[in-house]
């Protein structure tokens, strides 16, 4: 039951940093902030891919405190309600390597959905600096994951864990910017806005991808 409960939350939560940072990635590289025009269209286009970002941030926070809680059940011991604990969830965290990780990840988490969650303050589209500001907390909750991982608890390397970043941003811009692509593509039979500039945007995220099947 812990080691199935474990591989769920595990997913849901790798799934979700891999989509966060797709989302913003695609939304800074692929439609950028100069060459392509901007309309009403694609404004609404950014405020639904904001949107997509506060509930993947909520499903990346709800599932890091399930996968820390049952890897405090599995380091303990214990059982599930005796281990849901403040006393004991301070030891791990604070004495601890994993516990020091986790510590960093959720305050990631926490900065970057209070920003998302302030981004959709009003009509307009989300502004520059906050978006360049949540793709960078995007990568850094992606890239963290390698602290976290077996390669870690392992020892190895530094060289190894650095690999396994590199892998995991590959996996972020590439697969984790299939939905915000979809959600781009969309409204482009319905809007001729949009239409215009998805050669544009097709180019350039095709470039992407090709760049990272290289790493």
């Amino acid at each position: 039951m812990l080691i199935a409960l474990l591989i769920v939350a595990r997913a849901v939560h790798i799934a979700a940093s891999i989509l966060i940072a797709g989302s913003f990635t695609f939304e800074v590289v692929v439609l950028g902030f100069t060459s392509v025009p901007e309309c009403n269209d694609l404004r609404g286009v950014k405020r639904k891919l904001f949107r997509l970002a506060v509930w993947i941030l909520l499903a990346a926070l709800v599932s890091a405190v399930l996968w820390f809680w049952l890897e405090v059940v599995s380091m303990t011991g214990l059982s599930f309600v005796d281990s849901f604990s403040a006393s004991t969830w301070k030891i791990v965290l604070l004495e601890t390597v994993f516990g020091h990780v986790w510590q960093f990840r959720l305050g990631v988490i926490a900065v970057a959905l209070a920003l998302a969650v302030s981004g959709l303050a009003g009509n307009d589209a989300p502004r520059r600096p906050a978006i360049l500001a949540l793709w960078l907390l995007s990568v850094v909750l992606l890239v963290s994951l390698a602290w976290i991982s077996h390669a870690a608890a392992a020892g190895v390397q530094p060289i190894t864990l650095i690999g396994d970043a590199l892998h995991l941003c590959a996996a972020g811009a590439w697969i984790g910017g299939l939905v915000p692509l979809a959600i781009f593509l969309a409204p482009a039979q319905v809007s001729s806005a949009i239409a215009k500039i998805v050669p544009l945007v097709l180019g350039r995220f095709s470039t992407l991808s090709l760049c990272c099947v290289s790493v």
